[in-house]
């Protein structure tokens, strides 16, 4: 299956969307690592940047990402402000909508993955990847940077580096992750503006 322009975006979407539900964080006792993994927030709100490339095809745009428990809302953006996507989960399920207003339903961000893309992504891991720590219950390589923080880490066949560290109340925040799946996929994320509730 072909991703054009709107495909990428919805790969994107898709991507970002990551779990609905974030339960009290365990960390994976086989791990070997110095990094220690903490709780992630229940509730966040960013807005940012996020750029993605599959092969030859690539789309970058803006961002806003809302999460209270598991309830979450995000909307994607041309970088002229242009809606293009948003998404929209809670425990019943995920829904997609689409800049025509289509909407496609799922029970889950994997399962809408594959029926509206044909891709296999790393939804489940990047809820928590954009706060900084691992998926829980699987394993991991974990590399600290000089503070503790999560500088490289290595899960899901994915690498992904954290940079551009921010204190948001008591926790500090990543502003910045690139994530790798070998050549052929990669997505960058910036976050402009972090929010606690």
């Amino acid at each position: 299956m072909g991703l054009g322009g709107r495909g990428l975006a919805a790969a994107l979407v898709l991507l970002l969307e990551g779990c609905a539900a974030l339960p009290g964080f365990t960390p994976d006792t086989g791990a070997r690592t110095t990094f220690v993994p903490t709780p992630p927030p229940a509730a966040f709100h960013l807005e940012g940047r996020v750029a993605v490339r599959h092969g030859e095809e690539s789309f970058s745009g803006g961002l806003a990402w809302k999460r209270m428990g598991r309830f979450e809302e995000l909307l994607l953006n041309t970088p002229l402000g242009q809606g293009v996507a948003e998404i929209r989960s809670d425990p019943d399920g995920v829904a997609l909508t689409d800049a025509k207003g289509q909407t496609l339903r799922a029970a889950d961000p994997d399962t809408l993955a594959r029926q509206a893309l044909g891709l296999e992504l790393p939804l489940r891991g990047l809820g928590w990847w954009v706060v900084g720590q691992p998926r829980p219950d699987t394993p991991y390589r974990a590399e600290p940077d000089a503070d503790g923080r999560l500088a490289v880490l290595e899960q899901d066949d994915w690498r992904i580096e954290f940079s551009r560290y921010a204190p948001q109340g008591e926790r500090p925040l990543p502003g910045k992750l690139l994530a790798r799946r070998g050549d052929a996929l990669e997505v960058r994320l910036v976050v402009d503006r972090w929010e606690l509730p």
